[in-house]
């Protein structure tokens, strides 16, 4: 089914590492660099439709790969993504009147369609008027279930359909989305999701970390339990990687990006398996515990230094559990809590900057980490941002010392790098959204030692191929 297998194994003396010049193609999005260029073939998950519920709300301000814009509902209940500033005095359109279909720049009056043009320019004399040669940046907008997405690449590439992900289009009962904006490049934060023995330590107990060792003595000698019945429980996931700090990784290349497991050690005859899916440029489908809903994360970069990150959970077969939202709603996993943060300010996306972080050590106790929790900081979400964004806006990858668990990183650098390089050099398009996979995320599983970790990713991909008809005309 693959081309290509890469085993976990870097460099044995842990020196693999990103020169300066790719750290640089990999972390600058902005106009006309070529990772900027690569993100702007893909339609971006941009504003929430609750963002916008009507045209009295008024325009909103948004930042997306290094771009100042803003969007706006007009009169006709149509969503504009324009350029932030009007182009003729370059006055803010965030403080303009929505109104008769257009959105009026306090200024001068000048008005703009949801399309950029212009239906107005009030201080220009009749015989003088030449609104019809005046544009202002727009980019192209769908808007579906809840969300609106933009496409800000070339008009004549702008792709017919959404990305074909199992989530993108389904009810929003069946979903539960969020964002939070992060101090960081995307990449640093987006490659927390392809670290897979993080868990065993970040998200891990204190109580867990002391047994590593002997556990690791024993190896191939003591096992865990395993399910009479066959059925993989949250309590046994938790038990295994509580167990095992070292998996075994598989990293498989496909067209739409990476497909990658994690094996650790289980009961007597079965090895517990973890998935990841990386869905080319910023889709992380992480592992999907086996009591959970599935979950995506999209890390859209706001500008080179902040990200923007949509954390999305969802049930293909029906609305999302009840029990599943209010625990993500306590704030302890994926999601912030809905109070839980700060306040908004002039900065863009500002209202989605959590209340616990860099500057407050994220909820950091010293009490908690000597006792319980092996990073002292509670909730997922917590952790990760405690590590990803407390490295600092961009991360120096040429001080990295990386090891053999970090293969689905690698992977994912490389096949981002060489996409927009590729794409610079001579136009070769990255993969397409009908390339796209329909399962975003995999519930972990359990699989006979007998069967080898080629054959699990083979028949997992099986069972999780696209349904007949969907993502096609």
């Amino acid at each position: 089914m693959f081309s290509t297998l890469l085993k976990a194994g870097g460099d044995k003396d842990g020196t693999l590492m990103l020169s300066e010049e790719r750290n640089k193609v990999l972390t600058q999005v902005g106009p006309g660099t070529p990772m900027g260029s690569l993100m702007r073939r893909y339609w971006l998950p941009a504003v929430l439709t609750s963002e916008l519920p009507d045209p009295d709300s008024g325009p909103i301000r948004l930042r997306l790969l290094g771009e100042d814009l803003v969007a706006f509902r007009d009169t006709e209940g149509r969503v504009g993504i324009l350029e932030a500033l009007c182009p003729h005095r370059r006055a803010p359109l965030y403080f303009g009147r929505n109104e008769e279909s257009g959105l009026t720049c306090i200024y001068h009056g000048w008005k703009f369609s949801v399309d950029g043009v212009c239906m107005a320019m009030p201080n220009v004399p009749s015989t003088s008027d030449f609104r019809r040669r005046i544009r202002n940046i727009s980019y192209p907008v769908r808007e579906a279930f809840g969300i609106i997405w933009v496409f800000m690449g070339p008009g004549s590439l702008v792709p017919d359909e959404l990305p074909p992900l199992d989530w993108v289009n389904l009810p929003e009962d069946h979903r539960l989305v969020s964002k939070q904006l992060l101090r960081c490049n995307y990449a640093q934060a987006l490659e927390g999701d392809f670290d897979p023995s993080h868990i065993s330590f970040l998200h891990g107990t204190v109580s867990a970390y002391r047994t590593f060792d002997s556990r690791l003595a024993l190896r191939g000698k003591e096992f865990a339990p395993e399910p009479e019945d066959g059925v993989l429980t949250a309590d046994f996931e938790q038990m295994y990687w509580n167990r095992d700090p070292q998996p075994e990784i598989t990293v498989m290349p496909t067209a739409y990006g990476l497909f990658s497991t994690a094996r650790r050690e289980a009961g007597p005859t079965t090895y517990y398996y973890r998935f990841n899916h990386f869905i080319m440029p910023f889709y992380a489908g992480v592992p999907s515990d086996v009591d959970g809903a599935s979950q995506c994360n999209v890390w859209v970069p706001r500008d080179d230094h902040s990200t923007i990150v949509w954390r999305v959970h969802f049930d293909t077969g029906g609305p999302l559990d009840s029990g599943v939202i209010q625990h993500q709603l306590t704030g302890l996993d994926a999601h912030v809590s809905p109070d839980g943060y700060a306040r908004q300010t002039a900065e863009p996306q500002s209202e989605f900057y959590p209340l616990l972080n860099r500057e407050n050590d994220y909820g950091l106790s010293r009490d908690v980490q000597r006792a319980t929790l092996f990073a002292g900081v509670e909730g997922v979400w917590l952790q990760d941002r405690s590590v990803t964004e407390g490295m600092g806006a961009i991360l120096d990858r040429t001080e990295e010392r990386l090891v053999s668990s970090d293969a689905p990183i690698v992977h994912v650098r490389r096949s981002l790098v060489a996409a927009a390089r590729a794409l610079q050099a001579d136009g070769t398009p990255p993969p397409l959204e009908t390339d796209f996979p329909y399962a975003t995320a995999i519930s972990a599983a359990l699989y006979p030692r007998t069967v080898s970790a080629i054959d699990v990713m083979n028949d997992t991909t099986l069972r999780t191929s696209r349904p007949v008809g969907v993502g096609s005309e």
